[in-house]
């Protein structure tokens, strides 16, 4: 598993999620997306409808799910933006994922960090 400044960290035993199987669906599409790229919940809920065999998912019901992710570092939710290019929606805060982002290298300017009313 990818992490900070792209070292390389391997967990000693895979990992036991628990949540509803659709948390644990979107939390294993997670763990795909790349150290220094990101996804979007529109992206997320496409690979998931995909994966259930529907024509359409919710964007929200992704979210959702993501926000209920209390590993935060290894199933790394700090990659998932808005597809209107805002940094929304993290539970320890959208300065903390801002800095997340940029140690990964990723270029946070090119996203719109909304007020805390809007988040």
């Amino acid at each position: 598993m990818n992490t900070f400044r792209n070292v390389s960290l391997h967990l000693c035993s895979p990992l036991h999620l628990m949540g509803t199987d659709f948390q644990k669906m979107i939390w294993q599409i997670l763990l795909t997306i790349p150290y220094g790229q990101v996804m979007t919940y529109r992206e997320i809920a496409d690979i998931a409808a995909t994966k259930l065999h529907k024509e359409h998912m919710s964007a929200q019901a992704v979210g959702g799910a993501v926000g209920r992710n209390h590993i935060e570092i290894i199933v790394p939710c700090h990659r998932v933006v808005g597809s209107n290019g805002s940094l929304t929606g993290y539970a320890a805060g959208l300065l903390i994922k801002k800095k997340l982002l940029q140690l990964e290298k990723i270029d946070v300017s090119k996203f719109r960090i909304p007020k805390e009313s809007e988040n």
